[in-house]
C-alpha cells in the first residue's frame, strides 16, 4: 500500500453500531494497513464489494453489503497528490441513508 503516506490518519465514525471502528484515530501507516485489513476479513464473509460514489460534492469509495451501502471513505492526499495523506471511513448506518444503493 505504498498510496499512503507514511504519517496517514484514519478517522472513523461508527456510531457505536458497526464494527471494525476506531475509538481514535489511527496514525501511521501499518496501523491503518491493520486497520483495513479488518474490513478485508469482513469483506471475505460479508461480501463487501466496492463502488464508486459522488458522497457530499467529494469523490468516494462505498463499500457495499449486499445491496446496502455499509461504509463510505472519502480520501485526503497530500499536497503533490501521489500519497494518501487521510481517510475517512463512515459506517454508522444512520449516516449512510442518503447514500444510493448499489446499482445493477
Amino acid at each position: 500500500m505504498e498510496i499512503l503516506a507514511p504519517d496517514v490518519t484514519v478517522w472513523t465514525d461508527a456510531g457505536g453500531k458497526r464494527k471494525p471502528a476506531a475509538l481514535r484515530p489511527v496514525h501511521g501507516r501499518d496501523k491503518a494497513l491493520r486497520f483495513f485489513g479488518s474490513y478485508a476479513r469482513k469483506g471475505g464473509a460479508g461480501g463487501l464489494r466496492l463502488g464508486y460514489r459522488r458522497v457530499n460534492g467529494d469523490d468516494a469509495v462505498v463499500l457495499f453489503q449486499g445491496e446496502e451501502p455499509y461504509a463510505v471513505l472519502v480520501l485526503d492526499l497530500t499536497p503533490d497528490g501521489d500519497r494518501v495523506s487521510g481517510v475517512y471511513v463512515i459506517s454508522n448506518p444512520d449516516k449512510l441513508t442518503h447514500v444510493r444503493r448499489e446499482e445493477a
